[in-house]
């Protein structure tokens, strides 16, 4: 019978990213209900590159669909903004493709995917672990007079 073995150092997982400025990737989303079950949490999947330390390093957030002013912040952070709609407001560019009811199987399709970003992390203590989460996104619409939200880590 093999044994997998592990060493202490590989145990401890990579080191913590620091505090500071970066760019991400957004490859796609994997959305839940949030625990309200009022909201979906749109949690997309982002990473680290043009880093040479932290190239590939995975970046959390929940990007809650009722934080809309977020939700702006973070499309203008990838260079696009939201679309105007008939009530005033603006949608997100793309679509989530799947049953109204069911987050879990939504399939985002839109110009997000593939696209870059550029944020300031923050390290924040989430259950006695460091994770590295967006503390500002920063805008990338030219012309943009929108005030985007800061100090988003917590």
């Amino acid at each position: 019978m093999a044994k997998i073995s592990f060493s202490k150092e590989d145990l401890a997982g990579p080191p913590p990213i620091p505090e500071g400025m970066y760019e991400v990737r957004l490859s796609g989303f994997q959305p839940k209900r949030a625990k309200s079950g009022t909201s979906t949490n749109l949690q997309p999947q982002m990473e680290i590159v043009n880093n040479p330390s932290f190239n590939g390093s995975r970046i959390f957030d929940n990007l809650n669909s009722t934080a809309s002013w977020i939700v702006e912040s973070f499309c203008h952070a990838f260079g696009h903004a939201l679309i105007p709609n008939p009530n005033g407001g603006g949608d997100m560019p793309g679509d989530f493709i799947g049953p109204d009811d069911d987050p879990e199987k939504w399939q985002y399709q839109g110009p997000l995917t593939g696209s870059v970003a550029k944020v300031y992390i923050k390290p924040v203590d989430y259950n006695g672990k460091t994770n590295p989460r967006v503390d500002q996104w920063f805008c990338a619409v030219p012309g943009c007079t929108t005030k985007h939200a800061t100090g988003l880590a917590k």
